[in-house]
């Protein structure tokens, strides 16, 4: 595949291409910072485009058009956009997006972006690119007249919606009359945009037939798609005689062209290349609108004719009751009764027969088979789990509450246990047990707040003061744990 770095063509309508984006540079930029005049609900760029177009219409009988006449034409837009747009603000708004064009922020300098250029050897450089977009004259008695820069008019041009057909047919003429005129590197330019139109019409004719595809109901196949798809086959059958005329004319100019440079050849020679590769664009395009009827056929006959599931009973809901729901109410009423006994019908009671109770009486017994449940010398005896806390790690818990004899904080009895190594499971039980005796009058040992904060070793919340009480026997201390905690 041949890169587009490679073509001389892209290098040169690379900066053509940037400028025309560049010209967009300031709308984009108001339309970014209009939170700071309270606009986020106004499209700043509408109202920009609006206020260009007003000058340069008004530029076609007069030198411009006056401020204060288009000042008045923006705030009727605002108006229309937002019915309760205050005056005042209308105002500011409208002194936002005249300034903003007219670039006073910049004091009324040109605008500038900087662009990537391509010298002839395809080397790329950086260039400034200043312009604007409007500007102001005073042309006295107080009058200010707003004329817009060839950007600005560009910009309106460029913008401008046209029909990608009208496009191929107007490149066509020209490129014919470059041909002729022996410009080669215009015509080599033209056929470039030649092939990027057919490109473009190829791609909406497609999409076009896709949606059909998707959702058959929701067009009018014989009275919309239709008539697009006649004009589109009569609209590529005439610009496939057009292009092979072209081609034509070109092959004659270069087999009679004795004084043509070997640089303007290869150009020809590429045009030639292109021109084919359009031509056949073409005729791939023709074939697809000839099977487009047939396809949209076939995607009818999945999505409107799909076969019903065999079933042996009948859908009540589309096949009895949605029937019933679209009758008339007179039509209904003489069935009513018929319907009722179809849809309730009553179910006789069974009879009983004698045959068959014989018939069960006289049954020879079953066998009588010997029973296969587990029994209790199957079962594997399994050992019980051990206890969360062993004897001996109640002990240290007990151990470590009879050794408080002074006075001490929560957070040195936590640092005595780990210095001890005791495990978390034994902390725990320690730290459980002095809850408990909160509050509690029979306990050797009294608890209560201290009115600080505890943290300390992943232990956090109010500190606890612990202090004993010396009338409590320790063996009085150890007999709830081990009865708490079996």
């Amino acid at each position: 595949m041949k890169t587009v770095l490679n073509t001389q063509s892209w290098w040169s309508a690379a900066i053509d291409r940037q400028r025309s984006l560049a010209i967009t540079a300031p709308l984009q930029s108001l339309e970014s910072f209009k939170s700071h005049v309270g606009a986020q609900k106004h499209d700043i760029r509408t109202y920009c485009l609006y206020v260009i177009d007003q000058i340069v219409l008004g530029m076609r009988a007069h030198r411009g058009e006056r401020l204060d006449v288009v000042e008045k034409a923006l705030g009727e837009l605002i108006v229309r956009c937002d019915p309760q747009v205050s005056e005042e603000f209308k105002g500011r708004l409208v002194t936002y997006v005249i300034d903003g064009l007219l670039n006073a922020r910049g004091r009324g300098e040109p605008f500038s972006e900087t662009l990537t250029d391509f010298d002839e050897s395809g080397m790329p450089r950086r260039e400034r690119y200043p312009f604007t977009l409007l500007e102001a004259k005073d042309i006295g008695d107080d009058d200010f007249y707003l004329i817009a820069s060839p950007q600005a008019i560009r910009l309106y041009t460029d913008l401008l919606a046209r029909d990608v057909t009208d496009e191929q047919v107007a490149n066509e003429y020209l490129f014919r009359f470059l041909v002729e005129r022996g410009e080669w590197q215009k015509a080599a330019e033209e056929s470039s945009r030649m092939e990027l139109l057919s490109l473009e019409y190829e791609q909406t004719i497609r999409k076009a037939i896709e949606q059909t595809e998707v959702n058959v109901r929701a067009v009018n196949w014989k009275d919309a798609v239709r008539p697009v798809l006649q004009r589109a086959r009569q609209h590529v059958g005439d610009r496939v005689k057009a292009e092979n005329s072209v081609l034509a004319s070109l092959r004659e100019k270069l087999a009679q062209g004795e004084t043509l440079s070997d640089d303007d050849r290869s150009k020809l020679v590429r045009v030639e290349e292109t021109l084919n590769t359009v031509i056949c664009r073409h005729t791939r395009l023709a074939q697809t609108l000839l099977e487009a009827n047939q396809r949209f056929a076939e995607a009818q006959d999945a999505q409107c004719y799909r076969p019903r599931r065999l079933s042996g009973f009948a859908e009540l809901e589309n096949d009895l009751f949605r029937p019933l729901l679209l009758m008339p109410l007179g039509r209904l009423a003489a069935g009513a009764e018929a319907f009722a006994e179809f849809v309730f019908r009553p179910e006789p009671r069974p009879l009983a027969s004698l045959v068959e109770i014989v018939d069960r009486l006289l049954q020879p017994e079953k066998e009588h088979h010997a029973d296969t449940g587990d029994v209790e010398s199957d079962l594997e005896e399994v050992e019980p789990e051990p206890p969360f806390l062993s004897t001996e790690e109640r002990a240290q818990a007990e151990a470590m509450l009879v050794s408080i004899k002074e006075p001490c904080l929560l957070t040195d009895v936590l640092k005595e246990m780990a210095t001890q190594g005791l495990k978390p499971k034994v902390r725990d039980l320690v730290v459980t047990e002095l809850l408990k005796i909160v509050g509690t009058r029979e306990s050797p040992l009294r608890v209560c707040g201290a009115g600080s904060k505890l943290s300390f070793d992943g232990y956090s919340g109010h500190e606890l003061t612990i202090e004993p009480l010396p009338r409590i026997t320790a063996r009085q201390i150890t007999q709830p744990i081990g009865a708490n905690h079996e």
